[in-house]
């Protein structure tokens, strides 16, 4: 899976929150396939929620990561 935008940072925290949203893609399922005549896979855009853990004592928060991925 290809993510666009290729990371995802958490905007009050230095923590890469990639690895969550990927995740979180893959707790959905697969993506409806479509038939197309097509040769690339069309990016196509999701909209998710992640739990930032936190950093330096602060708490857990929750965060809407959104772009596009291709399979």
């Amino acid at each position: 899976m290809t993510l666009d935008p290729s990371t995802y940072q958490c905007p009050e925290h230095p923590m890469d929150l990639t690895d969550l949203v990927a995740e979180a893609l893959e707790d959905e399922g697969p993506p409806v396939a479509y038939l197309t005549l097509r040769k690339r896979p069309a990016a196509r855009p999701f909209q998710v929620i992640v739990t930032c853990p936190g950093a330096n004592g602060s708490g857990a928060h929750q965060l809407t990561c959104s772009g596009t991925r291709t399979q």
